[in-house]
Formats: C-alpha cells, sequence, structure tokens
C-alpha cells in the first residue's frame, strides 16, 4: 500500500465519522508528520513509495481516537499558540487563539513597565504566563492553578520554552494565599454558563476538563473571583486582563462597576 493509499483511506475513515474533509485532510497529514517526524514536502514527495512501517501502529490508533472526536491537540499532545509550541494534555484546556489577546494587552500594557509582575490565574497549560514571560524577559509572573497535574504540564512548557527561572507556580484557587502586588493580573478563566453545555461542541464537553470552562448560573462566578483577588493585589494603576464570552460585555460592564477599585 502506498502512503497516499493509506492517508486518504484514513482521511475517508474521519469524514464517515462526521469530521469535515478539509479538517480530516489537516489531522490525516499532521498525525503522519508527527509520527514520522517529517515536513510537508517530505510527505508530498513520498506519497507513492511504500506506506513507511513505522507509522504504525500509533497512526491507526490516532485515527481511531480522532474518530471518536478526541480533539488532536491531545491525540498529538502539542498545539501551538502565540508562535510557541505548547505540550497540551486533557489536564488542561487546549489553548485557542482568541487567547493570544490576553497576551498582546498584557505585552503593550507593560512593555515599558521595569520589571513588571504579572498573576496569571488559572493558568492550565501556562500558555499565557510562558508566552508574557517570553516577550517581556525582565517580567516575573505567578501562575496558579487548582489542578496539580495542570500546573506540571505549565511547569514542563516553561522549562522547556527557556523561562521557567521567571515564574513562580502556586497551586491554588484564584490568588487565594498568593502574596505580593502585580502590575497586571491576566486570566482566562471559566466563563460558559452551566445552561449552555449543551450548546457546546460535543468533543469540548467530553474532553476538555471542565472546571475551566463552566462558570456557574450566570457564566460570571470565574470572573468574579478574577476581580475579587486582583482588587487587593493590583499597583495603582495595575491592569487587569481576562478574556470572556460572546454577549457577556454588558455583564462583564456591570460587573466590574461593582468593583470601586476597577
Amino acid at each position: 500500500m502506498t502512503l497516499h493509499h493509506k492517508l486518504t483511506e484514513a482521511r475517508a475513515r474521519l469524514v464517515a465519522a462526521g469530521i469535515a474533509a478539509d479538517e480530516a485532510a489537516v489531522d490525516v497529514d499532521l498525525y503522519a508528520r508527527t509520527i514520522l517526524e517529517w515536513d510537508r514536502t517530505r510527505l508530498i514527495v513520498e506519497q507513492q513509495s511504500p506506506a513507511p512501517p513505522a507509522l504504525e501502529p500509533c497512526f491507526s490508533e490516532w485515527i481511531a481516537r480522532r474518530e471518536q472526536r478526541e480533539p488532536t491537540a491531545y491525540i498529538v499532545g502539542k498545539r501551538e499558540f502565540w508562535g510557541l509550541e505548547f505540550a497540551v494534555s486533557r489536564s488542561v484546556l487546549i489553548p485557542r487563539p482568541e487567547s493570544e489577546f490576553i497576551v498582546e494587552e498584557a505585552v503593550e500594557r507593560l512593555r515599558n513597565v521595569a520589571a513588571p509582575r504579572i498573576a496569571d490565574v488559572g493558568t492550565g497549560s501556562g500558555c499565557i504566563a510562558v508566552s508574557i514571560a517570553h516577550e517581556l524577559p525582565t517580567a516575573h509572573v505567578t501562575a496558579t492553578d487548582i489542578s496539580g497535574e495542570a500546573l506540571e504540564v505549565a511547569r514542563a512548557n516553561a522549562d522547556r520554552l527557556g523561562v521557567s527561572d521567571r515564574i513562580t507556580f502556586v497551586e491554588t484557587s484564584y490568588l487565594d494565599g498568593v502574596d505580593g502586588t502585580f502590575d497586571a493580573v491576566v486570566s482566562n478563566p471559566p466563563y460558559v454558563k452551566d445552561e449552555h453545555k449543551a450548546l457546546v461542541q460535543r468533543a469540548v464537553v467530553k474532553y476538555e476538563p471542565h472546571v475551566a470552562l463552566f462558570g456557574g448560573a450566570d457564566g460570571l462566578n470565574g470572573l468574579r473571583s478574577v476581580l475579587d483577588g486582583a482588587g487587593r493585589r493590583l499597583v495603582p494603576g495595575g491592569w487587569v486582563i481576562m478574556e470572556f464570552g460572546d454577549g457577556q460585555d454588558d455583564d462583564v460592564r456591570e460587573l466590574v462597576g461593582r468593583y470601586p477599585r476597577y
């Protein structure tokens, strides 16, 4: 069987499982390149050659997992964010492009601050904390998470990307027990309303950690906790930079308005 034939069969399996054809094509090529440690050019050049034995059994196992709608990031164990490669596991939320706006804003606000101190609340994979530390070489980040397993992933990412000496990881809920003050508190807190669980993609609900997704009846529990902690720890003129859901603008404005500190 040629490599082309093998990849074509795999794409057909994913499409039959309900995955869009273009997404299936991207997934199959990524799996093959990852397993074989090839670049795209070699994968194209080798299409008419026999399928390399090194593909199996991993390739078929990954296709079977994807047929069950397991996210590709968990299957290959990594995801790109802010131009950096982050290891991920089912202990952490998969980094998403929209969260890069948090990094962008933090870097812009703190670029001219000498040795800025930042708290990343609910760090997960560490993608936000590590990206900020990578962009601001004099910054120190305190990254918190309630999950010890998530912090293991974040620490490994910080080590691999060369910023572990400037990130302190703390296993706690939000900023509970964290000392010191910060020039900025950043966070991608859980903000999906509990009642909207049925509207969230099935793969997200099935595979990603609910503690990082769902924010209570109004979706604002996580944001409240971030604001509560930040209000006692921000320096004068400090920033709170948070992600929240589409359509939550008015609710978030009203919520922030209840905090005189802001």
